[in-house]
């Protein structure tokens, strides 16, 4: 096995081991004390799709995607910026089949999550909004970007998973995809396994269209990033040679960018949201 295959597979045996991915929305609205912060669940689809949201008529909502595995509250600490509260209404999506969106049933479409989360965002038609994807959140922002041009005022990628040729055969998610493998396995990791098993041809898929991304983009990538490849943001410089902003790269980081740099995502948003300037 390659050295940076042995290093992935120890992480996430680590992850599967120790981590959580989800909390309840009476323990998230604890912790976030002042914050007056709402949960919502609409029906796509015939299934839940669910979001925690801040409504204090605001004329720019943020929009938040997390990775796989994940949920919304994975970005709860942006929910408690004040900075960012005071000029912005923010809304974090639980992707279908995390958190309480379905869970433990994946949606493997990219298409169709794009689809099932803007139909959520639909619900606010007079704000204008900023979409942030991590990880395999990057993906599904962008086919947003793509399948509804016109909605958005920009987006931002961070540590993005979206050129297939940086999808790796990884050996233990066939092992995963068995019984017995699916009986040890914590059921998020089910279900980002099924998402990320034909996540390659999702990606493939998506080649053709991203010349219809015309919004403002900037894409944030740690350069020791073991899972998702800084080779990812060179791929966005040459699909988007028109929109791309910005591609901050970040020395000696790694793929967790929203919990040890979530500064840098918040500088990303005001240049988005207050236009052309000096991007700090």
């Amino acid at each position: 096995m390659k050295t940076g295959a042995m290093k992935k597979a120890a992480f996430l045996f680590l992850l599967l081991t120790a981590c959580e991915f989800r909390i309840e929305d009476s323990e998230a609205k604890e912790s976030l004390e002042s914050v007056e912060i709402g949960f919502g669940d609409l029906m796509v689809d015939s299934r839940n799709i669910h979001y925690a949201y801040t409504d204090q008529s605001m004329d720019t909502m943020i929009v938040f995607i997390h990775g796989s595995p994940g949920s919304w509250s994975a970005f709860i600490d942006f929910f408690k910026a004040d900075s960012l509260l005071k000029q912005y209404d923010m809304l974090s999506v639980d992707r279908p089949g995390f958190g309480e969106s379905g869970f433990g049933k994946a949606e493997p479409s990219i298409q169709k999550q794009a689809f099932q989360i803007n139909q959520v965002l639909n619900q606010y038609p007079n704000k204008r909004k900023i979409l942030i994807g991590h990880s395999l959140g990057g993906p599904v922002v962008a086919r947003m970007a793509m399948d509804f041009p016109d909605q958005f005022l920009g987006i931002i990628l961070v540590a993005p998973s979206i050129d297939p040729e940086m999808e790796e055969d990884e050996w233990y998610r066939k092992v995963i995809n068995t019984q017995v493998g699916a009986f040890f396995t914590p059921k998020e990791f089910e279900v980002s396994n099924d998402e990320i098993l034909p996540l390659r041809n999702e990606l493939s898929d998506m080649i053709p269209l991203w010349e219809q991304i015309k919004i403002p983009t900037i894409v944030i990538q740690g350069t020791e990033d073991s899972l998702v490849p800084k080779e990812n943001a060179e791929f966005a410089q040459k699909m988007l040679p028109d929109s791309l902003l910005v591609v901050r790269m970040l020395e000696d980081v790694n793929h967790f960018i929203p919990w040890t740099h979530p500064e840098e995502i918040i500088k990303a948003i005001y240049f988005i949201a207050d236009g052309p300037g000096y991007y700090p």
